[in-house]
């Protein structure tokens, strides 16, 4: 990550958008990708809320979830 410093002319202005531009669809990429997991992990969490915990539809969504966590290569 580059650190700016404040912007003095209008050569700088355009690097910088430059620079935005160049990694927006990236970061627009990652950040679709990112809320997708989240979404899976918030679905995973309201089903365990009906589920008891030690039983075994329990521990199938346990296993569920941290085959999930692999695949998409998470670290907690």
């Amino acid at each position: 990550i580059r650190k700016y410093v404040t912007i003095v002319s209008l050569e700088q202005r355009q690097c910088y958008k430059d620079d935005f531009n160049a990694e927006y669809e990236e970061y627009q990429n990652l950040y679709s990708h990112i809320d997708k997991i989240k979404e899976n992990f918030r679905q995973f969490h309201k089903q365990w809320k009906s589920l008891t915990a030690g039983s075994k539809a329990y521990q199938v969504k346990k296993d569920k979830t941290m085959k999930s966590v692999l695949q998409h290569n998470i670290i907690l």
